[in-house]
């Protein structure tokens, strides 16, 4: 178990973080290791402390370019990736110093193309918020075409090894400059995956910020859910994958665009119409979409926005995000 791995970081005005995530890859346990720094343009110091610390560990590659976002920044790294396994670690979060280790394991004892493991959310104290589990069995090796529900796994690329070959054969890489690229992109890596594999170890450190991409309110920028669907939609029907995972596909739209999207919509001012227009694309792409078999993957808080949201009582959603921040302000007097 010696296998070169290829860590790519896109960096983009992370200098307050940045540190705490080097230093957990370069404590790894797995010490056969490249870290890819890829400076996207960043204005802050984030270059600085990058090139210190490729001055210091030869395993560290330092690049720099024009700001093309975050999945142009991985696509970047990808290209002078050397390595047989591929993981991506965003700027602002950092590891557990084993999680290398145990998933290289996973990756040679199972012939994996991909392994996904858990993930907590933390605060800027590095105090606890949830834990992420996975719906799925603990080192069970799975099939996408015959258990095409790990089609349904969050797509984040970060709690994720891949396999080289998988980004070579298949040719797919992450859209540049747009939001939701890992919900354009994931799915398709898992479609075209023959064996997929699960540790339930939080591993992967998410650190959950007010200025996190996640985080923004920006009516524009949450119609890009929709956009990210089609792509999504396009791609597996080009590639005669449709008919096999629409029933996959059709609870990747309830999920991201009517239930989360409308979700986060609805608490932006004036987002009326912009809630309707996510509506009507899950009716007129899946009309049938209320008979979906995987409603049980949603967790109780989740079924409780989609009643809402069915029943048209979104106003439930914004008064609970006022008595929210009423609280808030309550706690700082």
């Amino acid at each position: 178990m010696n296998e070169l791995v290829s860590i790519v970081v896109p960096i983009y005005n992370v200098e307050k973080y940045l540190s705490k995530c080097i230093d957990s890859l370069i404590d790894q346990t797995y010490k056969n290791l490249e870290i890819i720094l890829v400076n996207d343009g960043s204005t802050d110091q984030s270059g600085d402390i990058a090139q210190q610390y490729a001055k210091q560990d030869s395993r560290i590659r330092y690049i720099v370019q024009k700001n093309k976002g975050l999945g142009g920044a991985r696509n970047t790294g990808l290209e002078y990736a050397k390595g047989n396994y591929i993981l991506f670690i965003d700027s602002d979060d950092y590891i557990r110093n084993n999680m290398v280790e145990k998933m290289v394991k996973a990756m040679e004892a199972n012939a994996l193309d991909i392994v996904v493991c858990e993930y907590e959310r933390v605060n800027e104290k590095g105090e606890y918020i949830e834990r992420y589990h996975l719906p799925f069995l603990d080192h069970k090796v799975y099939d996408p075409l015959h258990q095409k529900e790990v089609l349904l796994m969050d797509p984040a690329a970060w709690n994720k090894m891949y396999k080289r070959e998988l980004f070579e054969h298949t040719n797919l890489r992450f859209p540049d400059r747009v939001w939701y690229e890992d919900l354009r992109t994931t799915p398709k890596l898992i479609a075209q995956a023959k064996r997929v594999g699960f540790l339930h170890e939080p591993f992967y450190l998410y650190l959950q910020r007010a200025s996190s991409i996640m985080n923004s309110t920006t009516l524009s920028r949450q119609a890009e859910s929709l956009q990210a669907m089609d792509d999504l939609i396009h791609y597996f029907k080009a590639n005669h994958l449709y008919k096999t995972y629409e029933k996959e596909l059709e609870f990747l739209c309830i999920a991201h665009v009517y239930v989360f999207g409308i979700n986060r919509v609805a608490r932006i001012p004036h987002s009326k119409a912009m809630t309707q227009k996510f509506k009507e694309y899950t009716v007129e792409n899946f009309p049938n979409f209320h008979s979906n078999p995987y409603f049980s993957l949603f967790t109780p808080k989740e079924k409780k926005f989609y009643k809402w949201i069915d029943h048209n009582q979104i106003w439930k959603i914004q008064l609970g995000d006022k008595v929210k921040k009423e609280v808030k302000k309550w706690k700082k007097h």
